[in-house]
C-alpha cells in the first residue's frame, strides 16, 4: 500500500503544473500519445489501492480480488482497449511452493537404545498451489478527456490445493506413513461503476470504482490418510479435518468421517477501490 501511494504521489507532482490545460485536451485519431484519451489497440498497466478492508478470498466477506497495490501475492492486473468505448480487463496470479527432503539416520542412533525410535529413512514432499483469473468487461459512457464515467461486470475463478506427503522409517522398523490434501474453489461475480480522471497532459488517470458483488467457496476440507506399522500390527486411517471451522469448537484437527461445505457472501461496495491507470499503445505507427 505504501509502495503504490508513493508512485500516486510521484505522478501527481509530474502532472502539477499541466493542470490548467485540463480543459484544452483533445482526442488524437493516432496511437495514444501524451495528453490524449486511449482508443482502442490501446492498453494500461492497472494498479489498485483497496479503501475497503477486504479480506482474502477464502473469507467470510464478498470482495472478489485485492487487485494490485504492488505487494506480494497481489494479482497482476491489466486492461485492453477492445473500443474505443468498450475495454476488457483481467487479474491473474500464479502461486506455487514446493518442497522435498529425504533424509538417512545415522548409524550411530541405532547403536544407542535411547534413540531405537529415532528415523532410519524419512521422506517428506509438500506442495502449495493457488491459481486465480479475474476477467471482465467496461463500458465508458462519455468522451471527454477530464471525466471518464464507465460500468461493467467482471468474474473470478479461484483454484487452490495443498498436499503434504510423509513417510518415516524408524530403526525398529516402525513405519509411520501419512498422506494429507486440501482443495479449494472460489467463484465470484460483480457488477461495477466508475469513473476516471485524467491526469494533465500523461498518459495516467486515476479513479474509483464500487458496485455489487457475490462470492462461492466450496472445499476447504482437509482429507487425511495415516498408516503405522508397529511390530506386527499395522493400522489404517481415513478421516477429514476442517482447519478453523467453527465446528471444532475449540478442538484443534476434530476429525469426521464424512463433511461437505460451503459459503456464500453477497453485499454492495466490498470491492471500493482506487484504480491508478498508466496507459501505452500496441498498435504501430503507419
Amino acid at each position: 500500500m505504501k509502495k503504490l501511494l508513493l508512485l500516486f504521489a510521484v505522478f501527481a507532482f509530474i502532472g502539477q503544473d499541466s493542470v490548467a490545460q485540463l480543459s484544452t485536451r483533445s482526442n488524437n485519431d493516432s496511437d495514444l500519445r501524451i495528453g490524449t484519451r486511449p482508443q482502442a489497440g490501446d492498453a494500461a498497466l492497472n494498479f489498485v489501492l483497496p479503501i475497503i478492508n477486504l479480506s482474502e478470498d477464502n473469507g467470510s466477506d464478498a470482495g472478489l480480488f485485492k487487485g494490485n497495490s504492488l505487494a506480494a501475492g497481489d494479482m497482476l492486473t491489466f486492461k485492453y482497449y477492445h473500443t474505443d468505448d468498450v475495454v476488457l480487463r483481467m487479474g491473474l496470479r500464479l502461486f506455487a511452493d514446493n518442497s522435498i527432503y529425504k533424509g538417512t539416520g545415522a548409524d550411530s542412533s541405532a547403536t544407542n537404545p535411547i534413540f531405537n525410535t529415532e528415523a532410519k529413512e524419512i521422506k517428506s514432499k509438500t506442495t502449495m498451489r493457488e491459481y486465480k483469473l479475474a476477467l471482465g468487461a467496461e463500458r465508458h459512457f462519455t468522451n471527454s478527456n477530464i471525466f471518464d464515467v464507465y460500468g461493467g461486470g467482471e468474474f473470478i475463478i479461484g483454484l487452490g490445493r495443498d498436499r503434504m506427503v510423509s513417510n518415516t522409517t524408524l530403526f525398529n522398523n516402525d513405519v509411520h506413513d501419512m498422506t494429507s490434501s486440501t482443495a479449494t474453489t472460489v467463484f465470484g461475480v460483480a457488477g461495477v461503476v466508475g469513473f476516471n480522471v485524467f491526469v494533465a497532459e500523461l498518459p495516467i488517470s486515476l479513479g474509483i470504482e464500487y458496485g455489487w458483488s457475490a462470492k462461492w467457496i466450496f472445499g476447504g476440507k482437509t482429507k487425511v490418510k495415516s498408516t503405522d506399522s508397529v511390530g506386527s500390527t499395522t493400522t489404517e486411517q481415513e478421516y477429514i479435518t476442517v482447519d478453523g471451522h467453527f465446528l471444532n469448537d475449540g478442538i484443534t484437527d476434530r476429525q469426521y468421517s464424512s463433511f461437505s461445505g460451503r459459503e456464500f457472501n453477497m453485499d454492495n461496495n466490498h470491492s471500493v477501490r482506487i484504480n491508478l491507470n498508466i496507459y501505452f499503445g500496441t498498435k504501430k505507427n503507419s
